[in-house]
């Protein structure tokens, strides 16, 4: 039991130091977010592993059960740690740019990989990639948005978003009607084009286009 212990202390320790980093600005949100995220999947492995040597050594009902008790409350604190990563990394921010972007779908990357590895289920692996693509997502649609803009004036942008009530939008019927209203008015640009392209494609693979591949 002192690993556990050992662990817990040492995490605890750690979470307030890079708090504390993070409240004096000497690190940024996203690499908070991503020692965190180490830190959490570093946690669940070394205890569960702790938890199950134990367990083999000793076979006792009265002591598995304890155990269980144990791995339980570890998987809630686990959990908190991992919905704290998640908020951090799923928020969008006026200051998000297309290297941060680009930083949080490598971070979401590699939060998977580690997921799969200790085992998490697959419900909390799906909720990873769910948020953080959703934030991917949003700056994709707030830079369409922008191009169309100064693309296509304020005027025009203004009189297509008000075809429909706003409360009848989603972004797929947004994207769809937008591609029919700029090329039969003849205003489909190349920029504009492969933003929608990046945004469609970035939906139905995770993948995220360069900005170079557009130019």
């Amino acid at each position: 039991m002192a690993i556990t212990i050992f662990i817990i202390l040492f995490s605890a320790g750690l979470l307030a130091l890079l708090t504390v980093l993070l409240q004096t600005k000497k690190i940024p949100p996203l690499v908070f977010a991503g020692l965190i995220a180490l830190l959490t999947v570093f946690d669940y492995a070394l205890l569960i592993l702790d938890k199950i040597y134990y367990l083999h050594k000793e076979q006792d009902q009265a002591f598995q059960t304890q155990m269980e008790k144990h791995i339980a409350v570890i998987g809630q604190l686990t959990q908190v740690q991992l919905d704290m990563t998640l908020q951090l990394l799923s928020q969008n921010s006026t200051q998000e740019n297309e290297t941060s972007i680009a930083q949080k779908v490598a971070w979401r990357d590699l939060l998977l990989a580690q997921l799969q590895v200790a085992n998490f289920e697959q419900v909390q692996i799906e909720k990873v990639k769910r948020m953080l693509n959703q934030a991917v997502h949003v700056y994709l649609m707030e830079q369409l948005n922008k191009q169309l803009v100064q693309g296509l004036g304020h005027r025009v942008y203004s009189d297509f978003v008000r075809s429909r009530p706003r409360n009848e939008w989603t972004d797929d019927l947004f994207i769809s009607e937008l591609k029919v209203f700029l090329k039969k008015q003849a205003l489909m640009k190349p920029e504009i084009e492969f933003t929608i392209k990046r945004i469609t494609h970035f939906d139905a693979q995770g993948e995220l286009l360069s900005p170079a591949a557009g130019r």
